[in-house]
C-alpha cells in the first residue's frame, strides 16, 4: 500500500494543473496536488465586488471595520506595492418568474407586484426582467473623494477610512447577485481607469450567496411554485447540480478564460489573483451555509436582538408572529444565504484565497487577501491530509528542488478556514519560486 501511495504522489509531481484528485486504493483516499508560482508585482489594481443584496445587512459593517488592518497589511508588503482600490456591486439584472405577453404594461405591473419592486418589464422570453443602470460601474460612496482610491494620494488613516465607507454599498440591489459578470463589466470598462498597464489585477468577491451570472438571459433565478406559493431559487439548484434545473448560468470557465486572456501592452498576460470572502462551511474550504455564533447569540440576547424585536413588534396585532419573523431575519443576517460553489471554483482556478464571510472579525480573512498580492507565507489546503507521512512539500527555486521537512521547512497550522502549510527556513518563499504541496485525503 505504502509503495502505491508514494508512486501516486510522485506521478502527481509532474502534473501541470493546480488541483488534481486521483482515486487511490483504498477507494476512500484521494491524492491532492496544489502548486503555483510566486509572482511579485510592484503595482496592483484591486477590485472589491461587494454583494448589495438584502442578506448582506450587517456583514458589510464587519467588512468595513476590518479594512483598517487590510490597509496596514498592504502597506507592509515587501517589496512595496503601488496599489489602488475600487468597488463595484453584484447588481447586474434580475430575471424572475413568468409573465406575458411580453411588452404589455399590465404584465410589467404584475411583475412589480409579484416581486415587490418597481422597474420590471416582461421580456421576450416571457420572464420578469429588471436591469440595473450601474451594472459593473465603480461605486462611489458619500464622502469618498474618488471612485478609485489610490494609496499614494492619502495617509494610511485617510485611505482606510475612505475604503471602509466605500464597501458600504447598501442592501437594496439585485436579489440574485451576479458578481462574476459585474467583475467582467468593471474590468472591461475603458472609462473607469482602474486597469493600469503592467499592474497585477486582484479581484475579491465579498458575498454570502451564490453567483447567478446569466448575461445571455437563458434562465430565471427565482420562480414561484404555483401549488404552494413558495419562492424557488433556481440559481442555487443549478449550482448544486441536483438535476432539478436546466443549465442557464454562464459557465465559470467563461470568466476564467476572460481573466487569463487579459494582456498588458507588451502582449504578455496579466498577473491575476482571485480572493473570495463567501459562505463556507465553518472551519473548512468547502461551500456551505456558514454561521456566526457570536452574532446568533446577540440575536437571542434579551438585551440585544430580542429587545430590538420587542420594540419593533410591541404594537403589532400579531405580536408572536412579528417576533418570530424579526428574530429569523436577525439570524439570516448572521449566516450564509447559500453555498458559494461558483466563486470558489473561480478562486481555485487561480490558486486563490477562500475565507468565511460569516466570521465575526473579517481582519484575518482580509489579511489573506492582501497576502496574495505579495509573497505568501502560507497556503490553505483544500482538504485535511490523511497523514503527514504521505505529505510532500517542495519548492522549485531556479530549477533547484528544495525538499521541505515538517518542523524545518514548513509547519502545518490551523486557521479559521482549515489547515494551512506555513513555509519557513530555507523554504520561505521568494519571488519566482514554484511551491508544490501533495498529500492524501480521505474526503
Amino acid at each position: 500500500m505504502r509503495s502505491l501511495v508514494y508512486a501516486t504522489l510522485s506521478a502527481l509531481l509532474c502534473a501541470c494543473q493546480s488541483y488534481v484528485a486521483v482515486p487511490v486504493q483504498p477507494a476512500t483516499l484521494v491524492a491532492v496536488a496544489q502548486h503555483s508560482r510566486v509572482k511579485v508585482a510592484n503595482k496592483a489594481d484591486i477590485l472589491l465586488v461587494v454583494d448589495d443584496s438584502y442578506s448582506m445587512s450587517g456583514k458589510q459593517e464587519r467588512l468595513s471595520a476590518a479594512l483598517q488592518n487590510f490597509t496596514a497589511a498592504l502597506d507592509q508588503l515587501q517589496p512595496p506595492v503601488d496599489y489602488q482600490v475600487a468597488v463595484t456591486t453584484t447588481s447586474v439584472d434580475e430575471r424572475f418568474g413568468a409573465c406575458g405577453p411580453p411588452g404589455d404594461p399590465n404584465a410589467a405591473a404584475k411583475c412589480d407586484s409579484d416581486w415587490g419592486a418597481t422597474g420590471f418589464s416582461c421580456d421576450s422570453g416571457y420572464a420578469c426582467l429588471r436591469s440595473f443602470a450601474n451594472a459593473g460601474k465603480l461605486y462611489q460612496a458619500s464622502g469618498v473623494p474618488a471612485v478609485i482610491l489610490r494609496r499614494r494620494d492619502y495617509s494610511a488613516t485617510q485611505f482606510a477610512s475612505y475604503l471602509a465607507a466605500a464597501v458600504k454599498v447598501g442592501v437594496d440591489g439585485a436579489r440574485q447577485p451576479q458578481g462574476m459578470e459585474a467583475m467582467k463589466l468593471a474590468l472591461t470598462d475603458p472609462a473607469s481607469g482602474l486597469v493600469r498597464d503592467g499592474a497585477k489585477i486582484v479581484v475579491a468577491f465579498l458575498s454570502d450567496a451564490e453567483d447567478c451570472s446569466d448575461p445571455a438571459h437563458r434562465g430565471v433565478s427565482l420562480v414561484i411554485d404555483p401549488k404552494t406559493g413558495n419562492v424557488i431559487d433556481k440559481c442555487a439548484q443549478e449550482s448544486a447540480g441536483d438535476g432539478s434545473s436546466l443549465p442557464s448560468l454562464e459557465p465559470v470557465a467563461t470568466y476564467v478564460n476572460f481573466l487569463r486572456n487579459l494582456k498588458n501592452s507588451d502582449g504578455n498576460a496579466k498577473e491575476v489573483e482571485i480572493a473570495t470572502l463567501v459562505s463556507l462551511s465553518n472551519g473548512t474550504q468547502d461551500p456551505g451555509l456558514c454561521s456566526n455564533p457570536a452574532c446568533d447569540a446577540e440575536c437571542d440576547s434579551a438585551t440585544g436582538g430580542r429587545a430590538r424585536c420587542d420594540q419593533r413588534c410591541g404594537q403589532a396585532p400579531t405580536y408572536q408572529i412579528c417576533m418570530n419573523d424579526c428574530l429569523a431575519e436577525c439570524h439570516m443576517f448572521c449566516g450564509g444565504e447559500s453555498p458559494s460553489r461558483r466563486y470558489l471554483e473561480l478562486a481555485f482556478a487561480f490558486e486563490g484565497v477562500a475565507a468565511n464571510i460569516c466570521s465575526d472579525d473579517a481582519s484575518p480573512a482580509l489579511a489573506r487577501v492582501a497576502a496574495v498580492i505579495g509573497i505568501p507565507k502560507q497556503v490553505l489546503l483544500r482538504a485535511r491530509p490523511q497523514s503527514l507521512d504521505t505529505m510532500f512539500v517542495r519548492v522549485n527555486r531556479g530549477g533547484q528542488i528544495v525538499d521541505c521537512a515538517l518542523g524545518q521547512g514548513f509547519d502545518l497550522v490551523q486557521t479559521s478556514e482549515g489547515q494551512a502549510v506555513k513555509f519557513q527556513g530555507s523554504c520561505a518563499l521568494q519571488p519566482d519560486d514554484l511551491w508544490d504541496v501533495r498529500y492524501l485525503t480521505s474526503r
